[in-house]
């Protein structure tokens, strides 16, 4: 049986608080077994393998039991283990003309510098892509905003890698602007970039299309692209973008749950 720490609930309603109240969502991973993943918010996930079929967590993704009593869930290629969702309008940040302000994150462990996906909704092969946060092939932190009609993008990018087999706490926040777009990332509850991005084409604004939520891949769940390999934590999305002073928050309020003091 877990037993859960004495201030988990404060812990979880700390989070939450900080995150706000639109479009909140987050994945405790209170699960060791089974292959549903619950959702403080709005969906739901299902632990998947090749071929879409789900596969339960004992089985394949190794829960590891945090202090806190939640769990970390180990990702593999060889496989294709992920957390599979369906379209959800609550995950979509534009709508082919406006694209509205958000923020992503996780606890994560990379065991490879490859191109890893923690959370998208973003399916290159149906050309229903949306947004991506991942690790591009030279370990540095990338949110990716995709216009799919115009097949251009803006991205952020990183100033430094992260750490392979390190666990760090990552987050991304975007602030809505098309023209002159502010997504920063940061390691740690530190900011490693300038808030800058590189736009590829002429990017308007994401649409709201029929992508999945995927956690640990992109793509949709029988065909799984840019799959993580490692451990990941806590992910959570939310609609606003966070404050460097909330991000601080965040990261101080979850690295004890982890086991990080």
């Amino acid at each position: 049986m877990t037993v859960y720490s004495p201030g988990l609930a404060a812990d979880l309603n700390a989070i939450l608080t900080t995150l706000g109240t639109t479009t909140r969502s987050l994945w405790p991973f209170w699960e060791p077994t089974g292959t549903l993943v619950t959702c403080i918010g709005a969906a739901d996930l299902t632990a998947s393998e090749t071929g879409a079929a789900a596969e339960a967590l004992e089985d394949d993704f190794s829960p590891l039991l945090l202090p806190c009593g939640l769990y970390s869930y180990h990702f593999h290629p060889t496989g294709d283990h992920h957390l599979a969702g369906v379209d959800n309008a609550a995950y979509s940040f534009g709508n082919a003309t406006v694209d509205s302000a958000f923020s992503v994150g996780c606890w994560m462990r990379p065991n490879t510098i490859a191109s890893n996906v923690m959370l998208a909704k973003y399916d290159s092969a149906g050309n229903l892509e949306e947004w991506r946060f991942w690790i591009d092939a030279s370990g540095l932190l990338n949110l990716e905003l995709h216009d799919a009609s115009a097949s251009a993008t803006e991205i952020a990018v990183s100033a430094a890698a992260v750490t392979q087999g390190q666990l760090q706490f990552a987050v991304a926040t975007y602030d809505g602007a098309q023209a002159a777009p502010t997504v920063t990332l940061y390691v740690d509850g530190v900011a490693v970039n300038d808030g800058t991005t590189t736009e590829a084409g002429s990017y308007v604004a994401m649409e709201n299309t029929a992508a999945p939520l995927t956690i640990g891949c992109g793509g949709v769940t029988a065909t799984p692209t840019t799959e993580f390999h490692g451990r990941l934590a806590l992910p959570f999305i939310t609609g606003k973008a966070l404050t460097a002073a909330e991000v601080k928050t965040l990261y101080a309020r979850t690295a004890p749950m982890v086991g990080i003091v």
